[in-house]
Formats: C-alpha cells, structure tokens, sequence
C-alpha cells in the first residue's frame, strides 16, 4: 500500500503546547479526537500534530502545499511568524500520482524550494541541500535501463530530465529522516504518537 505523506515538521520549536500552536496558526477549530500512530496519518483528510525527536510533525491533506508558490502565502507566513528562529520543511510524497515537494524555510525565509508530479518539476529555486547532493551521488537506473531508454529513442536531455525527477522524487524520504532522527520505511512508526483532530 503506498503511504502518501503530507507533513510540515518544525524543528526544535520554542513553543510546545499544541493547543497554543494551533492558535496561532489559525487552526484552533480543530478539536483533539485521539491519540494515533504515525502510520494512520496516511493519505490524511484531516490534520494530526504531535512531537517527535523533539520535533513538532504537522500532518494535513492540504496544508503542505501552500509552501510551494511563487508568492508566499498566508499559511507560510503564519508558521514562519510562529516560528521564526526554527527550521521548517514542508514535505510531500504521494508515489499514486508520482508527486513530490520539499520547501525548507530558516529563519523565516525560503532556502529552497522543488516540486513536481507525473516527471514534471513545477519549481526548483534555492540552492541544493545535503540529502539532494546524496541522493544525486548514487546512481539513480542502472546502466540496462539507461541503455532501454536510449532504445525507445530517448534523447540525452529526456534521459537526464527523468533521471533529474527520479532522484528528486526521492529527496522527502531522506528529509523525513532528518527530523525523525530514523528512516520511515524501517523504524517502529507506533513510536511516533500524533493527536488526531477533526473540525
């Protein structure tokens, strides 16, 4: 079953209640309903939030995506006021639709920004992070499928676009990693509890 992540992690915030978090985010209309495992936050309709390595995880089926427009947008603004000296990464990773997209903000500013979906990136500003620079060091096909593509008449420039996708796409998993402290696919995912929240 593919696990679609949408999550705004916030590091080391100064603020820890989530009562008062969500107040200032202007989404104290949601109400606490449960406690729940990480892995029952996939492909959300609704928001979770809990902490984790010291790290505030924000789940929400919409929320991420406002980090990735030209223009920042209100809900950026909000967190990035909220929390102006922490890091925070939006992240997402849906492999039904091919997407993908990290943003990381510090100290209230964009540092980067790509996303894309269907091997299409959509936006690719900022400089590259470690976890890019890793990803892009190993190799992405091997040489057969390469060769493969050569042979169904592929040019270079097609070729490098869909290695260029491919190796981007993976990026959000590495990402993860760095607030979680442990890879998603191989920790225990009951460690990580988050309150589910219904409007």
């Amino acid at each position: 079953m593919a696990w679609n992540k949408y999550y705004i992690f916030v590091e080391s915030p100064k603020i820890t209640d989530l009562a008062e978090i969500l107040k200032r985010l202007n989404l104290s209309h949601y109400k606490p309903v449960t406690e729940v495992p990480l892995h029952m936050s996939n492909k959300p309709d609704t928001l979770f939030a809990g902490f984790y390595n010291d790290n505030l995880l924000i789940v929400h089926p919409d929320l991420p995506f406002r980090f990735f427009s030209e223009v920042q947008e209100d809900t950026e603004k909000l967190f990035a006021e909220t929390f102006p000296d922490s890091e925070i990464a939006a992240l997402i990773e849906n492999s039904s639709v091919s997407l993908f997209g990290f943003a990381i903000l510090e100290n209230g500013k964009k540092i980067r920004m790509k996303d894309g979906s269907d091997g299409d990136i959509h936006h690719d500003e900022g400089e590259p992070l470690p976890e890019e620079t890793e990803v892009f060091s190993r190799p992405i096909f091997e040489e057969e499928e390469i060769d493969e593509m050569r042979d169904n008449g592929m040019e270079n420039d097609e070729i490098e676009a869909v290695i260029n996708f491919e190796a981007s796409w993976r990026v959000p998993g590495l990402l993860i990693t760095r607030y979680l402290g442990e890879h998603l696919n191989t920790m225990d995912t009951d460690k990580v509890v988050l309150t589910k929240y219904k409007a």
